[in-house]
């Protein structure tokens, strides 16, 4: 009689690689996945399991995950794995629901691999077809890497109407989930950045300083306009063809976020190349 159950297979201080199915035996109680599909098993709930609430890769930002590389090299192959083995061990899956972590959670990460993790898991729904991110840098109280009991409750508040939505068939009203980038192309001679979200945004003047243009010394964003879903950065200087992000992990405040009118802090992304107008 229990409607929703949530099992938790989480544990601290882990790795994407060491939540991986084992080759040969997926319910080896000696893995992080074999203890849980272990349980699943014993319960009986193997089909009945709707969706995957996956809030991870904090220990995956720095230089020691198992190819002794960045932890986003080889991030997106491996939630690529672990998905195909949750589907092969849980066949009713319906829907992924991802968290994209905290700048430098847990302070980790070096000369920005963070910030490189963060735009692979922003890019995860391009591989699937029933996959949403959702940010957690709009939680308040904000934790960065554990969060205070109010701040798992807004986790809670922020995912629940995906669930409603995609497995209990409630309409959904607006948008559920946080603004994040389609596309960003230059215009006006360099002059001028338009960035195109998937839903409206809302602008303020000191968000200028929250995007860089990367690799090009004394150029910057001076100043932006919000027109629904499309974002008109105004830069200083000469712009080269390059790329550009929103939210360095090495400056930034929880204070200053774009967000959509929903009220929810938009992804963030790196490196996201410029096209020519």
């Amino acid at each position: 009689q229990v409607p929703v159950c949530i099992l938790n297979g989480a544990v601290g201080g882990t790795r994407i690689d060491q939540h991986q199915r084992h080759p040969t035996n997926a319910e080896d109680v000696g893995t992080i996945y074999g203890r849980l599909l272990w349980r699943v098993r014993e319960a009986g709930l193997t089909h009945g399991v709707r969706a995957i609430l996956w809030h991870q890769g904090e220990n995956d930002q720095g230089a020691d995950g198992p190819t002794g590389g960045y932890g986003w090299e080889t991030y997106r192959d491996l939630f690529i794995d672990l998905a195909a083995a949750w589907k092969q061990d849980y066949p009713n899956l319906a829907h992924h629901y991802v968290f994209q972590i905290w700048p430098k959670a847990c302070a980790m990460g070096v000369n920005g691999s963070d910030n490189r993790l963060r735009e692979v898991q922003r890019t995860l729904p391009a591989l699937f077809s029933h996959l949403d991110v959702l940010s957690t840098l709009g939680i308040q109280p904000p934790g960065g890497c554990h969060y205070p009991l109010a701040g798992w409750a807004e986790f809670a508040r922020l995912v629940q109407p995906l669930i409603e939505r995609d497995l209990h068939g409630v309409q959904a009203g607006g948008f559920l989930t946080p603004p994040n980038l389609i596309t960003a192309a230059y215009g006006r001679g360099r002059k001028q950045i338009e960035l195109t979200f998937d839903q409206p945004v809302q602008w303020s003047a000191p968000l200028a300083s929250q995007f860089q243009l990367d690799g090009q010394p004394g150029v910057r964003v001076t100043q932006g306009e919000a027109r629904g879903s499309r974002l008109l950065l105004q830069v200083s200087g000469s712009a080269t063809p390059g790329t550009l992000t929103y939210l360095d992990s090495r400056s930034w405040s929880p204070t200053n976020l774009l967000r959509g009118v929903n009220g929810q802090a938009a992804l963030t992304f790196c490196g996201v190349p410029l096209r020519e107008p």
